[in-house]
C-alpha cells in the first residue's frame, strides 16, 4: 500500500456503489432524520473530515479522535475534520486545517490521494467532505483540550472486521445501528457510512 497505489484506487472508483454502501450504515435514527430533511429541505453547512492513512507494522492504520463532552456529536469517535471556514479554498483546505487545529499534525495537499462522496447529516444539519490521504510517518501529535479527549491510532483491517449490528442510546433510547469498534468506543452514524464508503473503495487492505 503507497501514495501511488491509492490514487489509482481513487481515480477509478464507483461513486454510485461507495454511496450505497454509505446508505447500508443508516441506522433507524438517522432515516427519522433524512425523512424530514427530504420532506423540507433545508441548506445544509459544509464541513470536511480528513482520513489520514499510513502503514505501521505492514498495517494499513488512521487516525481516529475521541471528541470531548461538549456539542452535539459529544463523545463520539470520527475522523478530525470540522466546519469549513470563508478563508477555506475547498474542503481539501478545511480537511487539512482542521487537522493540525484538532491533533497538531501537518498534511499537505500533495499528500492528499482522493476525495470519498460527501455525508449529509441533517441532525446537525451539516454537510461532510470526507478528504483521504496518504504519509509515511505521521509525526508527533498535540491534541486540542478543547474538542479532543483521545487520539486513537486504528488498524482498519481490525476495524473492518469488527462490522456488527449494536445498540447504542441517543437522546435517552435505544437504537440498534450499524457500526464498527475502535478500542472500547462503538463507531456509527456519519463516522460510519465514511468508513464503508472507505472499505468500498480501497477493497482488501
Amino acid at each position: 500500500m503507497n501514495h501511488s497505489f491509492l490514487i489509482s484506487k481513487f481515480n477509478g472508483y464507483n461513486h454510485a456503489e461507495a454511496e450505497r454502501r454509505a446508505s447500508t450504515m443508516l441506522s433507524d435514527f438517522q432515516r427519522m432524520y433524512f425523512a424530514q430533511y427530504y420532506a423540507n429541505p433545508f441548506p445544509l453547512r459544509k464541513s470536511a473530515v480528513l482520513i489520514l492513512l499510513f502503514v505501521r507494522d505492514g498495517r494499513l492504520k488512521t487516525i481516529m479522535i475521541e471528541r470531548t463532552d461538549v456539542g452535539v456529536h459529544a463523545g463520539q469517535v470520527s475522523f478530525p475534520g470540522g466546519k469549513a471556514e470563508p478563508d477555506d479554498v475547498d474542503s481539501i483546505d478545511t480537511a487539512l486545517r482542521e487537522t493540525v487545529e484538532e491533533i497538531g499534525i501537518e498534511v499537505g495537499r500533495s499528500d492528499v490521494v482522493g476525495k470519498l462522496p460527501p455525508v449529509k447529516v441533517p441532525v446537525s444539519k451539516f454537510e461532510i467532505f470526507p478528504v483521504v490521504a496518504f504519509v509515511e510517518e505521521v509525526g508527533d501529535i498535540v491534541r486540542s483540550e478543547n474538542e479532543v479527549k483521545r487520539v486513537l491510532e486504528v488498524d482498519l483491517e481490525d476495524l473492518k472486521a469488527s462490522f456488527s449490528t449494536r445498540p447504542v442510546t441517543v437522546a435517552g433510547k435505544q437504537y440498534d445501528v450499524p457500526s464498527y469498534v475502535c478500542g472500547s468506543s462503538v463507531v456509527w452514524g456519519a463516522s460510519a457510512m465514511i468508513l464503508s464508503e472507505l472499505f468500498a473503495v480501497v477493497g482488501e487492505l
